[in-house]
């Protein structure tokens, strides 16, 4: 069966996008014709997206970012938009976890969550927005959680920056729509990706920390 072309001509950003969902979400954009910036502060991440698109990877590039940091952000998302010559579509799929008890979660560890998870879609999504005012069918996608409607426990610090990150998507859509932008979030469940693995392993390492969704 013939794959769909569905993001034929389409300019594509996406965060997270050296392992998981984010990875995985290059490499069908990638075969569905799009053209994919594809972001990570794993610089052996994006080695990896690059080696798996395989004759697909002359319509990738590779953007080093950390979306903890907004100079990195102002600066990733202008060469995205240099390299790709505009922009269409924002996915945020860069993401954190930490799995610990309530007491054991330092301000730091909490903080560190939020800013990767929420505030990192904020930059991102701030400095994309004059380019997709200019896109085709111009869209957002934000991957957010079950975890921001559900309870889990050991999960205080994710499930909060999920949460926030839905209400965040809910607040940009309407925000948008007068520009033609959608904005939606998926809320996937668990999916074994490195992050997942890791996070959840608490009795054998303690709390995780891996960039991925």
């Amino acid at each position: 069966m013939a794959t769909l072309q569905r993001y034929t001509d389409r300019r594509v950003l996406i965060t997270g996008g050296g392992s998981g969902i984010g990875q995985a979400c290059v490499l069908r954009v990638l075969e569905e014709g799009g053209r994919v910036a594809a972001a990570d502060i794993s610089e052996s991440g994006l080695k990896d997206t690059v080696a798996k698109a395989g004759d697909a990877a002359a319509g990738l590039t590779a953007v080093a970012m950390d979306v903890g940091s907004e100079y990195s952000v102002k600066a990733g998302v202008q060469q995205a938009i240099q390299e790709l010559g505009g922009l269409d579509t924002l996915v945020n799929a860069a993401g954190i976890l930490r799995s610990a008890h309530l007491e054991q979660t330092t301000l730091a560890d909490f903080e560190r969550v939020l800013r990767i998870n929420l505030t990192g879609t904020f930059l991102v999504t701030r400095e994309a927005i004059a380019a997709l005012r200019l896109g085709n069918g111009p869209s957002v996608v934000n991957f957010s959680s079950t975890s921001a409607q559900f309870a889990h426990p050991y999960m205080a610090a994710y499930a909060a920056s999920k949460g926030g990150l839905l209400a965040l998507t809910r607040a940009l859509a309407i925000e948008f729509a007068s520009d033609n932008i959608r904005v939606n979030a998926i809320l996937p469940g668990a999916v074994d990706t490195p992050m997942l693995r890791a996070g959840l392993d608490r009795g054998k390492t303690g709390v995780q920390t891996v960039y991925d969704v």
